[in-house]
């Protein structure tokens, strides 16, 4: 049988289309670090990725560390030794071997000065994923609608800003559910903490009773980030001079703005427990 053009060109482009492969490029992401808002849920599981690109300083990372940053995480790889592989490689040679752990030092901040900085020392490798928590400045709290708590921290002794404090506010919705909530204070001790998840008064009730607990450090330096596992708790002044307490008791409403403060003081004013 006679072979016609649109035979020939069927061929051509087949035989076009054929591929050799010479060498793969093998190469697998070790690790990845997230960024969670803090704020954001009660849990860490719960946490939303911060959507915004942090600047990442690193003070101890191993020498061949190779890394991708993107708004929410920061993947991770060791340059491999055998990254090239000749030919087409097979499904053996493409499967990723252990990776020994490795140690990752630094700290993450965000330029626009919504979150705080945050320092993090972490071992990584095992290819799970590892979290770092950071949490808003009073700038990243949005407070329209919501209703929150705001005020500053200051230590007793020293009249000195409560920089980078940690804040948990545990609100009773009934005798059998509560509510948790997080914040941190700035560098200066301001805080603001948003109640975005407070759900309508009961025709019953009038506020919701809440507890506010802090933790952190005098010697904290308010230009650094803070390494907040040194923190500690601290009693708080309530509103009668020197009645100091690890919680500070008051009521919240849903759309509310709150400012809280010591007896005759425009802060509250903290000390070690």
């Amino acid at each position: 049988m006679a072979e016609t053009d649109a035979d020939e060109d069927v061929l051509e482009y087949a035989d076009a289309t054929r591929v050799r492969v010479l060498e793969t490029n093998v190469l697998h992401v070790d690790d990845v670090v997230y960024w969670l808002d803090g704020a954001s849920a009660a849990s860490e599981a719960d946490m939303n990725r911060i959507d915004r690109r942090l600047s990442v300083r690193l003070d101890a990372a191993p020498r061949d560390l190779r890394m991708v940053h993107r708004p929410g995480q920061l993947a991770l790889w060791r340059r491999p030794q055998d990254g090239m592989i000749a030919g087409q490689a097979t499904p053996e040679q493409v499967a990723q071997a252990p990776v020994p752990p490795f140690v990752l030092e630094g700290t993450v901040s965000d330029a626009t000065g919504h979150f705080n900085p945050a320092r993090f020392a972490l071992t990584l490798g095992a290819g799970d994923g590892v979290a770092v928590v950071l949490y808003p400045t009073p700038l990243g709290v949005a407070l329209s609608g919501s209703g929150g708590v705001i005020g500053s921290l200051r230590f007793a002794g020293s009249n000195a800003p409560a920089a980078w404090a940690l804040l948990e506010l545990e609100v009773e919705l009934s005798a059998a559910e509560t509510q948790l909530y997080r914040a941190q204070a700035d560098r200066r001790g301001d805080f603001a903490l948003a109640l975005n998840r407070l759900p309508p008064l009961p025709q019953s009730a009038t506020e919701y009773p809440a507890l506010l607990r802090v933790r952190a450090i005098e010697t904290a330096m308010p230009d650094s980030a803070p390494d907040t596992d040194a923190f500690v708790e601290q009693e708080l002044e309530a509103n009668a001079a020197a009645d100091f307490s690890t919680q500070f008791a008051m009521a919240v409403r849903p759309g509310e703005i709150r400012r809280i403060q010591s007896f005759d003081k425009p802060y509250v004013a903290v000390q070690p427990a």
